[in-house]
């Protein structure tokens, strides 16, 4: 999974995809904010904003494929893979602007105790990686979370979560529609992102 996100991440930095304000995170940012969220709900009055989402914030993070662009300044939204119960896969598109996290799930299921942690951990990541002057006009608001309708009867061998996951993602960034992704086809987007990985730790310039 982590090894995709940072090709996505380099085909934007060479503008293979030519979405500049577009970012994509690892696995450990969902696992960064997931724990987050837990300190948060545990003392909402004390709580204070690990450091460590501070640089993903600021574009320090991931740093393979570091940016160095600033939420809601320079990247308008991102996109992340989050894994639930350690037996699938989801992915999510948090949009700074619209202020919503929308969830790609192949199986239409509902996961609140995973993506309410990025409903409220990133505005808080948002507001504190502005100028002083912009933060103090910042609320901190849950964003609004929005589960994408799925086709029907997909995933059925339950195997080929964390492959829509991805193509979830790269669909969604270029504005295709999810529906083009289906158990006829997900087995080539398998072997795609196969080669594209084996293609990649060939290629010295990634």
């Amino acid at each position: 999974m982590d090894g995709i996100m940072y090709l996505f991440r380099e085909y934007n930095s060479l503008d293979r995809f030519q979405h500049a304000r577009v970012g994509f995170m690892t696995y450990n940012f969902s696992v960064s904010v997931g724990a987050a969220y837990k300190q948060l709900l545990m003392n909402k009055r004390k709580y204070q904003l690990d450091q460590l989402l501070i640089k993903y914030g600021l574009g320090a993070l991931p740093a393979h494929g570091r940016t160095d662009k600033i939420w809601g300044v320079d990247v308008d939204r991102i996109y992340t893979p989050v894994n639930v119960q350690n037996n699938h896969w989801i992915s999510l598109c948090i949009n700074f602007e619209l202020r919503t996290v929308e969830v790609f799930d192949c199986d239409g299921g509902k996961h609140s105790r995973y993506v309410d942690a990025f409903a409220n951990i990133i505005p808080r990541v948002v507001k504190e990686v502005q100028s002083y002057k912009e933060k103090k006009n910042l609320v901190i608001k849950p964003y609004t979370v929005k589960y994408v309708p799925m086709r029907p009867g997909i995933n059925r061998s339950s195997c080929d979560c964390g492959v829509y996951a991805l193509k979830f993602i790269e669909c969604h960034m270029l504005g295709l529609h999810l529906s083009l992704l289906n158990d006829d086809n997900i087995y080539a987007a398998r072997m795609k992102i196969t080669y594209d990985l084996w293609k990649a730790a060939h290629d010295p310039i990634y």
